[in-house]
């Protein structure tokens, strides 16, 4: 029933509501500390800072393991209880790149303001807008001072804890899969891995039973002997009529890529087999027909994310089975030629466009990395390389999974219902940690914030405090489940 796991522990959420002020502090002072993967800016004192939370909550063997790259903070807690349940508590300390002319605020500020500065409904109330505030620092450090309390007024937590908080993460965690491989026996014995989160809105939680795997790659393309120059130095524009142009060779071969829907259209992509089952479908179903219920969704998120309509003046319902099970590609970035002021007449040497896939389970980004290769050669793009490609299957948990509908339970405990989303159009490298048995991973908690890796990413003030007392009561129901 509603409320009883709260208040068999009255005494911890006592000490969250009373400690609530100083923890929203302490996160914003955590938010200020830069930690950008893609450049490497601040990740050593990320890294460092993170491990000294770990320390404080209890995590006595709390250390940097190193890899390739950056290191990941471990550490554990265990439960007193001799018939505990395992639970890896995923995170990440490491943020994504600002552009500081988009942000109504100092991106690494953590300033507290009205929700209408930021251009959101004002009826939301005070936010908390930084970069990593939503995704995931927020979340993560929330979930460790639930903890933290825990230990504190009951002396222990209903099941083991395994923390491993990365700072790769949003360059593709490139060193995670080493890192799970070789540290499986610190590994061993997990029943389940969760992504601390904030996923509310409104009265309402959604929980991604799974996401999408992802390849992340760049075409390339220097001049050579292919054509171009052969230092890969610019050229002035008129000898475009006679000399190939790095730049156009990779603008053409994205456009044979990517069609109108943002779908990735490779050869041999008609002949890939998802792994979509029919609770999946179902599910599915069930959303759009919420959403096709109340127009209220589609405008709500219009607003939150600034846009004026959805792709192509099409409505919510009608892109969500792309969003859920779509084979998407997106251009992040083109470099290369002359962005300076006004016009140079010039014919650029090199050129290169970042690109993302997203795609089902079923496939793994290095059958898609292939496809794209085959496809490029085809075309006559043999001189457009694939440079950097990274990425990681996508995953999957069962609806009915005691670690999901655990969930549900911690929810209803602070009158918040549940929407089950069977696939996300995001990318987490959850199917890493399935790999240690198929083991279910939980994407859940309370609290609302929004725009990870856009500008003006926020969450509500209140969200530290809900998320908090979520963590409580979601540990404790999945540990009795």
């Amino acid at each position: 029933m509603a409320g009883e796991l709260r208040a068999a522990h009255a005494a911890v959420h006592e000490t969250i509501e009373r400690d609530e002020e100083a923890c929203v502090e302490e996160i914003r002072r955590y938010l200020r500390i830069p930690g950008f993967s893609a450049s490497g800016e601040g990740i050593e004192g990320s890294a460092l800072a993170t491990l000294a939370y770990l320390r404080e909550i209890g995590a006595t063997d709390a250390r940097l393991i190193d890899t390739a790259g950056y290191p990941v903070v471990f550490g554990t807690v265990r439960s007193r209880r001799p018939d505990a349940k395992t639970l890896i508590v995923y995170g990440l300390y490491d943020m994504t790149p600002t552009i500081e002319d988009e942000w109504a605020v100092d991106p690494l500020g953590a300033e507290i303001v009205e929700s209408a500065k930021i251009g959101l409904d004002p009826a939301i109330g005070p936010v908390i807008v930084s970069r990593a505030a939503h995704n995931h620092r927020g979340p993560t450090l929330s979930a460790l001072f639930a903890i933290q309390r825990m230990l504190r007024v009951e002396g222990d937590v209903p099941c083991n804890l395994i923390f491993v908080i990365e700072g790769e993460e949003e360059i593709g965690s490139p060193n995670l899969p080493a890192f799970v491989e070789e540290n499986r026996e610190l590994l061993a014995g997990a029943d389940g891995a969760w992504l601390p989160c904030m996923y509310q809105s409104g009265d309402s939680m959604f929980t991604l039973r799974g996401f999408k795997g992802g390849l992340w790659t760049e075409l390339r393309c220097d001049g050579g002997a292919w054509g171009g120059t052969v230092d890969g130095n610019h050229l002035w524009a008129g000898h475009s009529a006679w000399i190939d142009a790095p730049m156009i060779q990779v603008v053409r071969a994205l456009a044979s890529l990517i069609d109108a829907d943002n779908k990735l259209v490779v050869d041999g992509a008609e002949n890939l087999t998802f792994d979509l089952n029919a609770e999946d479908l179902k599910d599915a179903r069930e959303l759009v027909a919420q959403v096709r219920a109340d127009p209220s969704v589609e405008a709500a998120m219009l607003r939150t994310l600034g846009v004026a309509r959805m792709r192509g003046g099409a409505s919510l319902d009608q892109l969500f089975e792309q969003f859920m099970f779509g084979l998407n590609a997106n251009i992040q970035g083109i470099s290369g030629g002359y962005e300076g002021e006004s016009f140079y007449s010039m014919l650029p040497g090199r050129a290169g466009a970042k690109i993302d896939i997203r795609f089902p389970k079923g496939t793994d980004h290095t059958k898609i990395a292939e496809l794209i290769r085959a496809h490029l050669d085809r075309r006559g793009f043999e001189n457009v390389r694939l440079v950097g490609s990274r990425g990681y299957p996508a995953a999957r948990t069962a609806r009915t999974d005691p670690l999901l509908t655990s969930a549900t339970d911690a929810a209803a405990e602070y009158g918040v219902t549940t929407e089950v989303w069977p696939m996300y159009n995001g990318c987490c490298p959850a199917s890493l940690f399935q790999s240690l048995g198929e083991i279910p991973f939980s994407f859940a908690g309370l609290g609302e914030g929004e725009r990870p890796h856009a500008p003006n990413e926020f969450i509500r003030l209140d969200a530290i405090g809900r998320l908090m007392h979520f963590t409580v009561s979601y540990l404790h129901a999945w540990a009795a489940a």
